[in-house]
């Protein structure tokens, strides 16, 4: 069976590539969706634990990468990964 974790991941790429973007990870395991002229939009930085993950998302505004939204989910928690995962779809 797959680790949650994985498909969470899995999910912030397919819907990003869905909306256009090329995303990236970096070393550190941030998730960064860019467009055609690689300007960052949008910035992903998740933590798991075995117990929930947490993830932190940022979006280009005119003044630079700001805080759109943070999470902290518990993987028991199927309402708050469904929450997280609607928010993922309609950015």
């Amino acid at each position: 069976m797959e680790p949650v974790n994985c498909i969470v991941l899995r999910y912030i790429e397919s819907v990003m590539n869905e909306r256009g973007y090329r995303v990236f990870t970096t070393g550190d395991g941030k998730i960064l969706a860019m467009d055609e002229t690689f300007q960052v939009r949008f910035k992903f930085d998740p933590m798991f634990t075995d117990n929930d993950f947490s993830c932190q998302v940022l979006a280009w505004t005119e003044g630079g990468l700001r805080l759109r939204e943070s999470f902290n989910v518990s993987w028991t928690n199927g309402e708050g990964i469904r929450r997280f995962m609607d928010f993922i779809r309609n950015l």
